[in-house]
């Protein structure tokens, strides 16, 4: 059984439908075709027919063989039911087996890095030795050595996409960003300095809505949609490359990084302390940019669950400054780009860069510049 490889056969559906507008809908159409209404506890003709091959059904390990990959790139999408049905679908066509449920694979690790997205549904892994839950939207990212394992407990219907990338291939898309950029700073860090440690990175998107949240906004909608559609365009590039398939997967795996580092909430998750710290103090300094206006001591509290005294020591630890001189930095620099780019006046410039009291915001810019306001639009 050293040998033992899953029997393959033919995706159906991808036979009569090659593509789909969005992922939401190939995800839609799947389900009506592999999962008819009450078919859930009926073995299939096809898992029938695989289970007399076998003999003696599908032994745990051929879990590890669904996921091998020896392509710079590719997909696998993964439907599991209440059931204890798997259905995987990847360009080599599609695997069908069941499971008596709950069930938890064995530990295993790959020679590739893993982007595994929760679609509908909700996903368990082993990782670190804790089991993890994964809810739809939520993305996790496994390095090569991060040894883990898969859990089904059938609590509901749940779809999964995993995105398989070859170390070096990882690195060619993250090496043509400018160093400047947050995507390439922080993926850097987590997936290539500390690729000695055990760790893996967990992202979650914007809470949607609920009682007492705004509902969702059009622009959420919009590039939520815009996802959906990016990843379906990697998808079915995968399924039928043609000439310029390489450039296109490349370029949309960049725009979903950026996605993933502008849109999600991200989590370094590490046996190593200064990997922790460092992957907190990204996710800190991003949060300050985008809200520095109005950010309390109290709201990083509640969003990054910390005391406000430790935000203070990482900082001095990392950057050799305080909070407090921080944040204020990223004020004054902001005020000094609306004094050179704008025409508004110095009491609007100085609410938005946070302050409500203009004699204030005079003080501090004439101390960070040495020069007033006015004098500093002057002479820009």
């Amino acid at each position: 059984m050293a040998d033992w490889r899953l029997q393959l056969t033919e995706d159906s559906l991808r036979r009569i439908r090659p593509a789909f507008p969005t992922l939401a809908e190939r995800l839609a159409a799947y389900e009506d075709f592999y999962f008819p209404a009450g078919s859930k506890k009926a073995l299939s003709s096809e898992e029938t027919a695989l289970e007399q091959w076998t003999g003696q059904g599908f032994p745990e390990s051929a879990a590890l063989d669904i996921r091998q990959t020896q392509s710079p790139f590719s997909t696998l999408l993964c439907f599991y039911d209440t059931a204890g049905n798997e259905y995987t679908f990847s360009r080599a066509g599609m695997r069908h087996m069941r499971r008596t449920l709950p069930w938890q694979g064995h530990y295993h690790t790959h020679d590739y890095i893993e982007i595994l997205l929760c679609l509908k549904g909700s996903f368990r892994q082993i990782l670190l030795g804790q089991p993890q839950t994964f809810a739809a939207g939520e993305v996790v990212i496994t390095d090569r050595n991060l040894e883990h394992a898969d859990m089904l407990e059938g609590e509901a219907d749940t779809a999964v996409l995993f995105l398989s990338l070859q170390d070096g291939y990882l690195d060619q898309l993250l090496s043509s960003h400018d160093s400047r950029d947050d995507l390439q700073r922080f993926f850097f860090h987590a997936l290539q300095r500390q690729r000695k440690d055990q760790s893996y990175i967990h992202l979650q998107p914007a809470p949607g809505p609920s009682p007492g949240r705004p509902p969702e906004s059009a622009g959420d909608r919009a590039w939520r949609m815009q996802l959906s559609r990016l990843l379906e365009v990697l998808i079915e590039e995968d399924y039928f490359p043609s000439p310029g398939s390489e450039e296109i997967i490349r370029g949309n795996l960049i725009r979903l990084l950026s996605f993933l580092c502008r849109r999600y909430s991200t989590r370094l998750h590490s046996s190593d302390q200064e990997s922790k710290e460092r992957a907190l103090l990204y996710e800190l300094e991003r949060y300050l940019r985008l809200h520095f206006a109005t950010v309390t001591a109290s709201e990083l509290e509640e969003v990054f669950h910390y005391h406000r005294n430790f935000y203070n020591l990482l900082l001095q630890k990392y950057r050799g400054t305080t909070f407090r001189e921080y944040l204020q930095d990223i004020r004054m620099q902001h005020a000094a780009r609306l004094l050179r780019d704008t025409r508004l006046s110095v009491r609007d410039i100085a609410l938005a860069a946070g302050y409500h009291n203009s004699s204030h915001f005079y003080h501090l810019f004439q101390r960070h510049f040495g020069v007033s306001p006015a004098t500093y639009r002057a002479d820009a």
